[in-house]
Parts: C-alpha cells; structure tokens; sequence
C-alpha cells in the first residue's frame, strides 16, 4: 500500500503526482478522440473510437507489463460517459457523469467536515498507519480537515466550470476543461494535500534498525547487556579457564 512520504524524503513533483507525461496522454486521448470524431462523424462514431482508444491503451499497457490500474479506471469511466451520452443523444453528455461526480465530492468533503469526521484523515490513516489515532491528535485533526477543504474546492471548480459549459453546449470547450482541470489540477492538489500534512502533523522519522549504519556510525540493539550464566560475578567465584564462571555450591 503506498504510503505518505517521510518527513525527510525530498517534496513530490508535479510529474509523479500525476503519473508523468503517460498519465496525461492516457486520460486525455479518449476525451480528445471523442470530441474530434464527434464534430467530423456523428456521435455513434465519437463514441466508439473514444471506447476503442481506451480500450487500445488498455492492451498496450498490458502487452508492455506496465500498471494498468489508471489505464483501467480510465476506459470504465469512458464506458460510463459512453452509455450517458448515447442515452441523451448529445455530445455534451459524455461529460454529465465527471459533473456529477464531482458535484457529489463537493458534498461529501463538506458533510464530513462539518460531521468532524474529514475524509482527510481516514485517507491519511490508510496511506500510513502512523496517523491511525488522527482524531487525539489536534495538529493531526486540523491537518485533516485542511487536506479535506483542500479537495473540497478542487471538485467545486471543477463542478462550476464544467457547469457553466454544459448549460452553454460547450461540448469543445468543456473536453478542454475536463483535460486541464483533470490530472494537472488532481497533481496540485496532492502536492498542496501532503505538503499540509508535513507541515502541521509531522511526524518523527522511523529509527533505524539495530545493526544498520548511520552517519558512520552502527545502531546499536535494544538490549546489549551480555548475558550472564547464574552464580556469575557477584557470586564472588573466580572465573575459569574459559572466562566462564561456575556456580557456588550451597555449603561449600
């Protein structure tokens, strides 16, 4: 399970927040064949090659043995915004399910701020168990809530500009928006997320394990008391002729 970066790691980039240029390429060529058909063919057609691209970037990821996670998530997404708009038979409702998804984030991260129940810290707690008791820990808690607020207006530009667009019939503008307000806006977030996180709730660097070497130097282990056999030192018997001591005898 991934975790949330150390306290001394070096800041997330822009680029590994949002999977690096193939992470934009595969959200964004569905979106972008869609639209482009869509003006020059018909809506049947923009909605077969948006579903055959992501279905294309789906096998190309799994040929190359890379991560299909994204990929996969993208074409059900896809699929869904498919089914919508051959049902309302426009092409702007490829976009209505992103709309109300998004309106649906808004509310949730604001009922569980308000609930003090931030969806924030649950994320926080899963991603590292070091943050499991966020809710006794005030500086935990307010980073949670932070975080949560964070996301909260994400969704609301998100759902505004999108919005506006549908009710305008925007169906170019509003593949533009979804493809800038997607994974570049989703890689701010995440950074401003962590970063709020570092900042208000760090916690202490794992100690390091005994034996290893730190700064030169090697890590001692919890317990170096040597052992020591019964009837040793304090017995008052000398030691023998391997170092070791015998035990005194009652009486002798």
């Amino acid at each position: 399970m991934p975790r949330l970066p150390a306290p001394d790691a070096p800041p997330m980039t822009m680029s590994e927040a949002i999977g690096g240029p193939r992470g934009i390429i595969d959200s964004s060529l569905p979106t972008v064949a869609f639209v482009a058909v869509n003006a020059e063919a018909g809506l049947t057609a923009g909605i077969v090659v948006a579903i055959l691209t992501a279905v294309g970037l789906l096998v190309l990821r799994l040929v190359r043995r890379e991560p299909v996670q994204q990929t996969f998530s993208g074409l059900f997404a896809v699929g869904v915004a498919a089914f919508v708009a051959s049902r309302t038979g426009d092409a702007k409702g490829f976009f209505l399910p992103g709309i109300a998804k998004n309106a649906l984030g808004v509310v949730v991260a604001l009922a569980s701020v308000a609930l003090r129940r931030p969806i924030g810290g649950f994320l926080m707690a899963g991603l590292d168990q070091r943050y499991a008791d966020w809710r006794d820990d005030p500086r935990q808690r307010r980073a949670a809530v932070l975080a949560t607020l964070i996301w909260a207006v994400v969704f609301g530009v998100r759902f505004a500009v999108q919005g506006v667009l549908y009710l305008a019939d925007q169906s170019g503008w509003l593949a533009a928006a979804n493809i800038a307000l997607g994974l570049p806006l989703f890689g701010v977030a995440l950074i401003a997320s962590v970063a709020v996180v570092r900042r208000l709730a760090p916690l202490p660097p794992t100690p390091p394990a005994a034996g290893t070497v730190v700064e030169g130097e090697v890590a001692a282990a919890e317990n170096t008391a040597p052992a020591v056999r019964w009837g040793g030192p304090v017995s008052g018997e000398p030691p023998g002729a391997d170092g070791t001591v015998e035990p005194r005898h009652l009486g002798r």
